[in-house]
């Protein structure tokens, strides 16, 4: 183990805890960490619920012995360490804050962590967060002695990562795509801690030219050769494409007494050189021309064609048809022979196909032929379609009904696509006759923008002119980096550890550490006697440094704990003298009650611990709402004035809705039922004697309270012909009282 790392060691522990011996030494078990395990807590920092669950998840955990101040002896510790990164790169131990919930050295006071996110906003600054457990007694920093504030607390505190324990980084070079002659060579370095793996790291950029290397790729399917220009360090690909395709085309003809085969068509672009073989079946093509046929049949050429192209071969397979059709004079078995147009004259000449049947002599039947159908010849691209008819009585043979040729029905087949820097080939093949063309598309031209890219301390300076249309890049006017502009941020000594002043670059980052000076060491005063006995010693002088305020203990054989207070939810059952816990907090015991929810408010369930009263609130339930009622009448409208009326919540009560209510009229005219409304009266005017109604008599109530009646033009009140008026009460219905 290093020296100073021993001695750093030696003083933090005779600082911390109350021990048997003042002179006791602490041992570890951890060992410096090896590069093959080697990462960057930076860069997968994992964000938790708070600061301490953070420091948890991004932890390197290991496994070393201190000696625990409750336990009493040399004990297995997990401990957990993680970088420190602030918003100002600076470590909180400048600010005298040594904890990581923000208390100072003092252990009461309470500063700021400027803690942050690495990567976004936060920086390396050469300290690392650490805490430590005993596996014996399960006392949070025990190690720390127990008059330390972090003993039996889950907090971490600061230490620095000496220069003694930082490790060089091997570099890594990584490279990417710049444009068709450049890639940027991308090179990191740096130091790391050996203990929390916390992480400087420098970076540079340089361009490159790229390592060419060209392969020939056969694409058979494509009809081409694909000749690949790569970089073997980057990304960078070019293609380039050199057409490979013969085109194989069928016979359709007639016997003439020449030998027909296929033709064959090379569209191969120069450079690639083509062999064909034929043959009669798929596995036997050995012929190096294509066999000839003379006779009428069908006949079927197999092909295999071979395509080279700069020590690459493809191969196609294929197959072709012949088909020849016999027109001309044909042997009846008994030495006659017939022409094709049925006139039996072997001078008429009618061997040319052209003949139409239009021969001079016409033996046989006359006039009389019987035809029939014999066949038909489907027009051709280039060539007329028509019927054969044959006389069934002398054998004559016509041609009729012709049809127009169909012309070429060219199908595309795009053998290269034109680009801004090579031209373009279209072959179009007849998908009836196999005529075939070639039609060559221009290349276009490259549409540039240029953009600049600015010179940095890790990379130089260049132009970029791109091509929108096919990516092609050129990068020129290429300058220098920039110098680093480093800054110098002096992290001074303190009673442990050592000071050092880092050089910052604001550019990029990058950083070196210069003035390493050593731990100042603590200025103890003479000491004070704290009591003639301790849980863990009869007697406990505490020393304290005169620079930073840090206290040591040292003592005689233990007397064992007072305990305090009981236990209670929350708290632990404290040792009076020392404050190690000595029975862990109880933990709430809750009971619930339901409050239920109302119109208006939600409902929740209440939880409170029967012990201490602590209370909390979940299980939240949506209000009810209101329960509407009908109108309630709140006035009654008169002829004079209006009413009002509401809406009410049948639960809660409250008013809902109102409105008011028109004001009674005062006079109406009976409708086809006899009925007239008028103040809150219902009117009815019938016939006393048929009980019909009586329409249009105009009913009006006085200021007296009193119905004024006029019939209709022609009713009489008379005896012989009676009118009954009956009045009830309009909401209702009911009679009126005092009214016969």
């Amino acid at each position: 183990m290093n020296k100073k790392f021993k001695g750093r060691a030696h003083r933090m522990m005779a600082m911390l805890l109350a021990l048997v011996m003042i002179c006791s030494l602490v041992t570890t078990t951890a060992f410096a960490s090896q590069e093959d395990n080697y990462h960057d807590p930076a860069d997968r920092w994992l964000n938790a619920a708070n600061r301490t669950n953070e420091l948890d998840a991004n932890a390197t955990v290991t496994h070393e012995t201190f000696t625990c101040a409750v336990c009493g002896g040399a004990r297995s510790f997990m401990v957990w360490r993680t970088p420190e990164y602030t918003r100002d790169g600076q470590t909180a131990m400048l600010r005298n804050v040594r904890y990581s919930d923000g208390t100072m050295i003092d252990g009461k006071s309470k500063g700021t962590i400027l803690d942050g996110t690495p990567g976004m906003d936060a920086t390396y600054t050469g300290y690392h967060w650490t805490k430590a457990n005993c596996e014996t007694c399960g006392t949070m920093n025990s190690n720390m002695g127990l008059t330390d504030y972090s003993c039996g607390k889950n907090v971490y505190w600061l230490y620095d990562c000496a220069a003694e324990f930082t490790e060089e980084l091997d570099p890594v070079t990584t490279y990417e795509y710049a444009d068709d002659t450049y890639h940027r060579v991308i090179t990191t370095t740096g130091t790391y801690c050996e203990f929390c793996f916390g992480t400087r790291k420098t970076t540079t950029t340089t361009l490159e030219r790229h390592n060419i290397e060209t392969d020939i790729l056969p694409q058979p399917a494509n009809g081409r050769f694909a000749t690949v220009d790569h970089c073997t360090v980057c990304d960078y690909n070019h293609y380039d494409y050199t057409a490979a395709k013969a085109v194989i085309a069928d016979y359709y003809g007639v016997v003439d007494g020449k030998p027909h085969t296929i033709t064959v068509t090379d569209l191969s672009e120069s450079g690639v050189s083509v062999s064909i073989r034929y043959g009669n079946s798929a596995d036997a093509c050995t012929l190096t021309s294509a066999p000839n046929y003379t006779d009428e049949g069908q006949y079927t050429v197999y092909y295999e064609i071979s395509y080279t192209f700069k020590g690459k071969t493809m191969t196609e397979d294929g197959v072709a048809y012949v088909w020849l059709r016999d027109e001309s004079m044909k042997d009846d078995g008994n030495g006659n022979f017939t022409c094709g147009c049925g006139c039996g004259d072997p001078d008429c000449g009618c061997q040319d196909k052209d003949c139409h049947g239009d021969c001079e002599k016409d033996k046989g039947c006359g006039e009389n032929h019987k035809f029939v159908l014999l066949d038909s010849v489907e027009p051709g691209c280039l060539t007329l379609g028509y019927d054969r008819y044959l006389c069934t009585e002398c054998g004559r043979i016509e041609k009729r009904d012709y049809e127009a040729a169909l012309g070429h029905a060219f199908q595309s087949v795009l053998i290269r696509e034109a680009t801004c820097e090579t031209d373009g080939k279209l072959l179009e093949i007849c998908s009836r006759c196999g005529q075939m063309k070639t039609t060559a598309t221009p290349k276009g031209e490259h549409k540039y923008s240029t953009h600049n890219v600015a010179a940095t301390c890790t990379s130089p300076g260049y132009t970029v002119k791109e091509c929108s249309v096919c990516g092609d890049r050129h990068i020129t006017n290429i300058t220098s980096a920039l110098p680093h502009n480093y800054k110098a941020h002096v992290t001074p000594a303190t009673c442990e550890t050592g000071g050092k002043t880092v050089h910052l670059c604001d550019g990029c980052g990058s950083s070196f550490v210069t003035d390493y000076t050593a731990a100042l060491g603590h200025q103890w005063d003479e000491g004070t006697t704290i009591s003639s006995g301790t849980c863990v010693g009869s007697g406990v002088i505490e020393y304290k440094c005169q620079r930073c305020g840090a206290t040591r203990l040292e003592g005689d054989p233990a007397k064992g704990h007072t305990p305090g207070a009981p236990a209670t939810c929350t708290e632990p059952q404290l040792c009076e003298k020392c404050g190690a816990v000595i029975a862990p907090a109880l933990g709430h015991n809750y009971t619930d009650e339901v409050t239920p929810p109302t119109c208006t408010e939600m409902g929740y369930t209440t939880h409170t611990c029967e012990n201490c009263g602590d209370t909390y609130k979940d299980e939240y339930t949506n209000p009810t709402g209101h329960k509407e009622s009908d109108w309630i009448v709140d006035k009654e409208p008169t002829v004079d004035s209006e009413g009002e009326r509401h809406k009410e919540c049948k639960d809660c009560g409250e008013k809902l809705e109102s409105e008011s209510i028109p004001r009674l009229n005062d006079q109406d005219i009976t409708d086809n039922h006899g009925e007239a409304e008028v103040g809150g009266y219902l009117v009815i005017v019938t016939d006393t004697d048929t009980e019909a109604p009586v329409m249009g008599a105009v009913v009006t109530l006085k200021k007296d309270n009193t119905l004024g009646i006029r019939l209709p033009d022609g009713r009489l009140l008379d005896y012989a012909d009676q009118t009954t008026v009956t009045v009830l009460i309009k909401k209702d219905k009911s009679a009126v009282p005092g009214v016969d």
